[in-house]
């Protein structure tokens, strides 16, 4: 069941409403002031409050207004109880964020039916937001290889690039392509080839930094948008990202397999006026690396 936390300045208010709320099987928190009641909240995170109007020090407005401030507890459905249902302050606290009031003196099996709606909304809520967070992922994300997708970055990329122009900062592309990957599917199956560019992706967040955006740009090709990154350091990190790769191996279905790939890399010149400039000479420069011979990085300066 829910863990109920019970704010009331009385203890025999209290004492009423654990007997009831233990009963049915309810874990019970409580508070006898405004002070106290933050204080159990954060270390506690109850799944709902009831919270009197009347206390001394805090009133019970103030107390939740408080709790609203906190962001690890807004969400927290507050059901205010007051002695008073025409008191204009249970107005107020309904505009901060209150969920419900219940008059006293209440009868339990009404206040029981109020947490139940009120928890069944929070529940509503956090099932709203965590499939609202799954949608984000699918749209920003690659499946397979859970590096952003192409039209992610793009969107990410460019905000790093308009930054770059207006600070006068530095900004680098590599654009990256697994080695005769048609082999791996051939030889060993698509999941092996799927199991590559997992690896892959590994392999560029464990060598790289954690500013660095990478995606998945199709098939066996990947970019990756090193802000604050001159050319130096950017082939730095793409060499590095290759010996990763090339002294790495994976096992499927009982094959030890290898790869490597190849790198274009280049970075922000006078003149640029759109990202995909930068995404153009990589890719070209990815090519030359194929041509030479592949498992190698090709920079323009």
């Amino acid at each position: 069941m829910a863990k109920v936390l019970v704010v009331d300045d009385i203890e025999d208010n209290i004492k009423l409403l654990c007997f009831n709320l233990e009963d049915d099987d309810h874990e019970v928190l409580t508070a006898n002031s405004g002070e106290e009641c933050l204080k159990q909240a954060l270390a506690h995170k109850p799944d709902i409050i009831l919270l009197d109007m009347m206390m001394p020090g805090w009133s019970g407005a103030e107390t939740l207004e408080r709790l609203k401030q906190e962001p690890s507890l807004a969400q927290i459905p507050v059901i205010m109880v007051s002695a008073n249902d025409a008191d204009d302050a249970i107005i107020g606290a309904i505009d901060i964020g209150a969920h419900d009031y219940i008059a006293k003196p209440f009868i339990y099996p009404v206040l029981a039916a109020r947490m139940r709606s009120a928890l069944r909304l929070k529940e509503s809520q956090e099932a709203l937001e965590k499939a609202n967070l799954s949608l984000s992922k699918l749209a920003s994300l690659d499946p397979l290889t859970e590096a952003y997708n192409r039209r992610y970055f793009f969107d990410l990329a460019k905000s790093e690039f308009a930054k770059s122009l207006r600070h006068n900062r530095q900004l680098s592309v590599i654009m990256l392509d697994v080695d005769h990957f048609k082999q791996i599917n051939d030889n060993f199956g698509h999941g092996a080839g799927d199991q590559a560019l997992v690896k892959l992706t590994q392999y560029c967040r464990d060598t790289g930094r954690e500013s660095d955006i990478l995606a998945r740009f199709g098939g066996e090709e990947f970019a990756i948008c090193c802000a604050d990154t001159d050319s130096k350091g950017a082939l730095a990190l793409a060499e590095r990202i290759r010996q990763a790769i090339e002294e790495a191996s994976f096992d499927y279905e009982g094959n030890a397999i290898k790869f490597t790939a190849s790198m274009g890399v280049t970075s922000l010149q006078p003149g640029d006026q759109e990202f995909e400039e930068l995404i153009s000479r990589a890719d070209k420069l990815l090519y030359q690396a194929k041509d030479e011979g592949r498992n190698r990085c090709i920079s323009d300066v």
